[in-house]
């Protein structure tokens, strides 16, 4: 009787050891295949990833370019000459206003007090035509500043009346508006050609200062 129990009894357990078995082969492992029901082709069995949020991207804002600004043509007015009124000051420096030397003749003294006559003609500091820190070094405007004193100063009147540096500059570096070629030319003819007299005699006209007819040569003068 108890060997029929016992059979009875290892019977039961293959039974229930085989529904456990057969139930856990039919479930499918994550990446194992399986057959479709209406292709009969394999399908992977993945795990459902959790969907991340995407991140909206920023619009970078786009610069708006804006137009470089027209500069404004500098406007000069051009003034006719003038009788120095700088005549008492080269006098105190015991210079003949009417009659001056080459600027290369001056004595280093006088030189310096014409440099302050010069800046004040022009309305100009020192720094303007010296180099900071090297007075004594080679400048253009330096080179144009000696030229136009030994062949407008020192050779020119102004219908006998002393002609300096403030008779045409009046407290203005540039004194010419070179925008309208015609107009300067006929303004120059005026003020220039028949108000200048030369200290030589000779007729004073474009030539003497356009030598050659060359309309550049302050340009030569500060090489």
């Amino acid at each position: 009787m108890k060997r029929v129990i016992a059979l009875y009894g290892m019977l039961l357990a293959g039974i229930v050891a085989a529904a456990c078995g057969g139930a856990a082969q039919n479930a499918p492992a994550i990446g194992s295949t399986t057959p479709t029901a209406s292709t009969g082709e394999s399908a992977t069995a993945t795990a459902s990833p959790t969907a991340s949020p995407t991140a909206t991207p920023t619009a970078t804002p786009t610069p708006t370019p804006t137009g470089t600004p027209t500069p404004t043509p500098e406007v000069i007015e051009m003034k006719a000459p003038m009788p120095s009124a700088l005549v008492a000051e080269l006098q105190a420096l015991g210079l003949d206003p009417k009659n001056l030397p080459p600027i290369e003749k001056l004595e280093p003294k006088t030189l310096r007090g014409v440099m302050k006559l010069l800046a004040k003609s022009l309305g100009a500091k020192c720094g303007d035509c010296h180099t900071e820190g090297d007075f004594a070094a080679q400048t253009r405007r330096k080179k144009v500043a000696a030229k136009m004193w030994d062949e407008f100063v020192a050779k020119l009147s102004l219908q006998g009346q002393p002609l300096f540096c403030d008779s045409c500059h009046q407290g203005r570096i540039k004194q010419l508006d070179r925008s309208d070629k015609k107009a300067l030319g006929k303004w120059m003819d005026a003020n220039f050609a028949q108000k200048l007299v030369r200290k030589d005699g000779k007729d004073e006209a474009c030539e003497s200062c356009h030598v050659d007819w060359d309309m550049t040569f302050l340009t030569k003068w500060g090489g």
